[in-house]
């Protein structure tokens, strides 16, 4: 039962807000604007459904196509950055070889 009065308080809060938002003069022409072009564009699609799942494939494959690039982005620079650990632990070893055999030295001496 809480639940349902949680979501009840929710709308009703965006719906008073929304009103309230209303008063202003630039935001009610920007909504009316917005509101307008929206309804041209559901009037295309429903006069030409083959459009709207021609822009939705398009919108597909661009994302797509812009996350399989991020996707090789990414593994590219983990090689690099793992390339790097790899010298990194590389030089760290010779360093420390050396540092023994110097305290060997000292120890002998």
């Amino acid at each position: 039962m809480a639940e349902n009065k949680l979501l009840k308080g929710i709308v009703a809060g965006a719906l008073i807000g929304g009103a309230v938002m209303l008063c202003d003069k630039n935001t009610r022409r920007y909504v009316t604007g917005k509101s307008k072009n929206a309804a041209v564009c559901c009037r295309s699609y429903i006069d030409q459904p083959s459009e709207a799942i021609h822009e939705i494939r398009v919108s597909y494959e661009s994302f797509s196509n812009k996350l399989n690039n991020g996707i090789d982005n990414l593994l590219v620079l983990l090689k690099k950055t793992e390339e790097a650990l790899t010298k990194i632990g590389e030089l760290d070893e010779k360093v420390n070889n050396k540092l023994e055999s110097v305290d060997n030295s000292k120890e002998a001496s």
